[in-house]
């Protein structure tokens, strides 16, 4: 179980899961190839990491109230955010190349 306080991890993960449900059913539509669709989840996973950085930020404002296991929530986003970014590279690695 995550040990966290505060509202904003599940707003955190809301956007980020929500944002890749509107991208996956945008995609086939406005990108066409491919390859089109592997960089736009690239460019959509920077974007959004930092949106929620920044989002997280603004959440603690005013003293640290959003934590996860301890660890403010805006390290926590950074933090997972760079973990996925190799995985998701890799997945395109085949396409790019």
């Amino acid at each position: 179980m995550i040990s966290f306080s505060g509202y904003g991890l599940i707003i955190v993960v809301a956007d980020y899961f929500g944002g890749l449900a509107i991208l996956s059913k945008l995609s086939p539509c406005i990108f066409k190839t491919e390859k089109q669709q592997y960089i736009a989840l690239l460019l959509f996973h920077i974007v959004i990491t930092g949106f929620n950085f920044f989002l997280s930020r603004y959440l603690n404002r005013k003293g640290v109230k959003h934590t996860v296991y301890g660890l403010r929530l805006e390290y926590v986003v950074l933090f997972v955010g760079i973990i996925f970014l190799p995985l998701i590279i890799m997945m395109c690695k085949d396409i790019l190349y």
